[in-house]
């Protein structure tokens, strides 16, 4: 079964209670506490590389508010695989 969550703790928490295994970034094995059966190992990976991407979308009027119009500036001026304007 595979799960996927915003939140690290909600798959750390299952792992630690020996319900199967989480991939997710380095400190949030501390999520799980002494509650949680405490049995938690963190392996660090080292290759292959991760690597992941963003995707953002928008309102077909255009973002709203300035902070999405100030991020969708720095991504189209930085990021590879620039968003259509």
């Amino acid at each position: 079964m595979e799960f996927a969550a915003a939140a690290p703790a909600v798959l750390v928490r299952p792992a630690a209670r020996g319900l199967g295994v989480a991939v997710v970034p380095s400190g949030a094995e501390s999520g799980a506490d002494r509650r949680d059966g405490g049995g938690l190992r963190a392996l660090r990976i080292t290759g292959p590389a991760l690597n992941g991407r963003v995707s953002p979308a928008w309102r077909t009027a255009g973002p709203a508010g300035p902070a999405a119009l100030r991020l969708l500036e720095r991504l189209r001026a930085e990021g590879p695989g620039r968003p259509a304007p």
